[in-house]
């Protein structure tokens, strides 16, 4: 499973292996070019070898192939690795990379990205996108007028409005996945005819490009309660080359069909078939007799899972700079983890280097942890600012709990007030690669006299149950970075005593706050990306985030499937996937 970090949302993958991936651009984020075609897209692509997991960033594997050499027809399974919860993707319960793999073929996207993460006006939903004023600062959204929604209504300027009024945070009755970016619009306003917005900002949004995506219709957040709850079973309205199709419970399976009333380039596919695997395993598995057809295989253990898909007739293994990054979250709100100390022990106490060695280090190269809580290390604006906290340090870690009151017990592991330091991580059931990395902490921390238990609990169960109310001291889990790193940054990182939102450990302070709220509100992404850089530093004080490694990313795809595969930063165009003719 994976959490994607989205200008509102983050997505994270579970077990897996980010949904925050670590989402970054090659400067940082989108760039403020009055055109929507920015210059500083993300990057982390790459089709190159296995070998290495750090990979160019500028190239990705699909198969590219033209749209007249792709049969007509056809359908394919697409493994997924959790059941979906609610189908609003700005909802809370919604904001996950498998969800966003189902509505970026039914929903409209302001801009569609290359594998440099470059963005370019979507034109079938929208004719221009346009910066027409820096102060204020102001974007016109000119909708094409051919765009509309699976019930016959139109996409008007009226569908911008209500959702910047459901996901700028001010009705706390709407359980939003995160504000960023709409809290700093100051008014959505009718243009020259329904088919123009134009969004003016209190204060200048630096990625104003990652709003709005996807755009979703006013029935669903017109109101808290159609927001909440209106799309827990499935979407209602939709407007893609596909539409929804339908939900099997009994085989876990859902579907999505040809939209005949798509306006733009007609789907080369009839079906796309997103099947729940919450054992990753059994997904690879289910890719030799071809029962699935697509598998990110990143999401798993990718060692094994290359292994084992190379050995199938028919499956082409796609590879690129991954989007995606392991991370432990570390809770500042249950038990010793209360303690700042305590938590910078931990991190002092977990060998990172020797996680991210056992975990990718066989796919080649000399891999090194992720130093930096925002960008990728094959990223232009990645600094390391982990300064103490870059290397293992037992040592360290001891001398921080015995000033904390802490003391050694004959067993190796340090007590207070008659306690042990005994600490959980939770981490979802059949999910090899993080139980793996969990023991590689739990052995590392017993050289800093911290003892950590495992705690497995079921994949369906991990995030709802235990992730999303705060219920855990510490767990793993993999995040889905998107080409806007600081503008998705506050959704998960934001401190609000009052709402957890996606900081799931309730970590941050208001210092780290107002960095990450002065770096979204720059007018060039190099002064937001030093803010975030500053911002990072603090975190790593403040010992609630700890970034383990970034995934390369493999995909497992049916050798004559084509337009699909290991995107990187880039965007799929469903309406172009298909069959090699």
């Amino acid at each position: 499973m994976t959490r994607v970090r989205s200008p509102l949302a983050a997505i994270a993958l579970s077990g897996v292996t980010l949904t925050l991936v670590a989402a970054c651009s090659s400067s940082g984020g989108g760039s403020n070019n009055n055109s929507g075609s920015a210059s500083g897209g993300a990057t982390s692509k790459s089709s190159s070898s296995a070998s290495g997991p750090q990979q160019a960033a500028n190239v990705n594997d699909i198969a590219a192939t033209p749209r007249d050499q792709v049969k007509d027809g056809g359908s394919f399974t697409w493994a997924i690795s959790q059941t979906i919860p609610n189908f609003n993707y700005y909802n809370v319960d919604g904001s996950l990379g498998d969800l966003k793999s189902m509505w970026a073929g039914m929903l409209p996207r302001p801009f569609l990205y290359n594998a440099s993460g470059v963005p370019t006006v979507n034109t079938d939903y929208f004719t221009s996108i346009t910066k027409t004023k820096d102060s204020p600062q102001t974007i016109s959204y000119k909708i094409n007028p051919k765009a509309k929604w699976s019930d016959g209504t139109p996409v008007t300027w009226e569908d911008l409005q209500s959702l910047w009024k459901a996901s700028n945070g001010k009705n706390t009755a709407y359980k939003i996945a995160g504000s960023q970016g709409y809290d700093q619009i100051q008014s959505v306003e009718k243009g020259a005819d329904d088919h123009e917005a134009i969004v003016t900002f209190a204060k200048p949004f630096t990625d104003w490009q990652s709003i709005f995506d996807p755009l979703v219709p006013k029935s669903l957040t017109a109101t808290p309660q159609a927001f909440n709850t209106a799309w827990k079973s499935k979407p209602l309205v939709t407007a893609g080359p596909f539409m929804w199709g339908s939900t099997d419970k009994t085989h876990r399976t859902y579907t999505i069909l040809r939209d005949p009333k798509w306006w733009g380039n007609k789907a080369k596919l009839d079906k796309i078939v997103f099947a729940v695997y919450d054992d990753p395993d059994a997904a690879v598995q289910a890719l030799g007799p071809h029962t699935v057809d697509f598998d990110d295989i990143s999401l798993g253990d990718t060692v094994s899972n290359v292994k084992a898909a190379s050995g199938y007739s028919g499956i082409d293994i796609r590879r690129a700079g991954g989007p995606y990054y392991r991370q432990i979250t570390i809770s500042t709100k249950n038990g010793p983890l209360t303690d700042e100390k305590v938590r910078q022990a931990v991190v002092l106490g977990i060998n990172r280097q020797a996680i991210t060695s056992a975990m990718i280090g066989p796919l080649g190269g000399n891999p090194k942890p992720l130093q930096n809580h925002f960008f990728m290390s094959n990223q232009a604006a990645y600094t390391e600012t982990c300064g103490k906290y870059c290397d293992y340090n037992p040592g360290e870690a001891k001398k921080l709990l015995e000033s904390a009151g802490w003391k050694m017990g004959s067993n190796g592991y340090y007590t207070k007030d008659g306690k042990e330091l005994d600490l959980t991580i939770t981490l979802p059931a059949k999910t090899p690669n993080a139980t793996q990395e969990a023991q590689v902490a739990q052995a590392t921390l017993k050289g800093a006299g911290i003892k950590l238990t495992l705690k497995s609990v079921s994949g369906d169960d991990f995030f709802p149950k235990y992730i999303d109310v705060g219920n855990f001291e510490m767990t793993v889990f993999t995040w889905q970075g998107t080409q806007f790193p600081v503008a998705g940054a506050l959704s998960i990182f934001k401190y609000d005593p009052k709402n957890i939102g996606q900081n799931y450990g309730s970590g941050g302070s208001e210092e780290i706050n107002k960095l990450l709220e002065e770096a979204a509100t720059q007018t060039t992404t190099e002064a937001e990306n030093k803010l975030a850089n500053e911002a990072s530093t603090q975190m790593w004080d403040n010992a609630a985030w700890l970034p383990l490694y970034q995934r390369p990313q493999f995909a497992a795809v049916k050798s004559d499937l084509v337009n699909i595969g290991s995107v990187g930063f880039a965007e799929l165009k469903y309406e172009d996937i298909g069959y090699k003719a």
